[in-house]
């Protein structure tokens, strides 16, 4: 009941992303006049708070990044995630990635992310609500951490709410991969970002 609860949370979630990146992405009514954004490369630093399903429960889970925006649909991003993983436990997603932006010439930008990085978890001792992932590899006893390669997917929008700072909900599915098995980890919430070069709020009409 629980997972079917989280499930449907997790759904609505990425619905509702998915809603406003449509809206988001739709071209605006024809005026005569084509906007566009004043583009300048930057650096912007993130902070992020939200939630996570590392179990067969959701979890807090929070984070930093910082941004290197090198084209208008092309930012690199190296990101922290600390995650709640349940009485005992503990995990941190290491990521370096790239997120791209599908529509830079607009106030609210729908766009998708990648990456690739470590995802790090550990374990006092076997617990009920364990993944079954990290059970078959306790067999060396409680007290264990584990190392794991792990590659990230999402999207979501950003909407600029003054020439510094931006808004951006999302969703990042965590997909943690061993030689033989994968386990995946949805992350959802939203991170509040600086940006050190100006921006402007609404598109520069020409």
């Amino acid at each position: 009941m629980q997972t079917s609860r989280r499930i449907h949370r997790l759904h609505a979630w990425a619905g509702a992303c998915i809603v406003a990146a449509a809206v988001a992405a739709a071209p605006p009514p024809a005026l005569g006049q084509t906007g566009k954004s004043d583009f300048r490369r930057g650096t912007a630093l993130a902070g992020f708070a939200g939630a996570a399903s590392t179990a067969s429960r959701e979890d807090v889970a929070a984070g930093a990044a910082i941004d290197w925006e090198l084209m208008p649909h092309f930012t690199v991003e190296a990101r922290g995630i600390w995650l709640g993983a349940g009485p005992g436990a503990s995990a941190f997603a290491a990521l370096l990635g790239a997120r791209m932006p599908l529509r830079a010439d607009r106030p609210i930008v729908p766009f998708v992310s990648a990456g690739v990085g470590v995802y790090r978890t550990a374990f006092d001792a076997v617990a009920p609500a364990m993944p079954r992932f990290y059970q078959r590899r306790m067999a060396d006893g409680p007290g264990r951490s584990f190392n794991d390669f792990t590659a990230a997917v999402g999207g979501g929008a950003d909407f600029i709410l003054a020439q510094h700072l931006t808004l951006r909900p999302e969703v990042t599915i965590l997909v943690v991969t061993t030689r033989s098995n994968a386990h995946a980890v949805p992350v959802f919430g939203a991170q509040l970002a600086y940006h050190f070069e100006s921006q402007p709020v609404t598109p520069a009409v020409r």
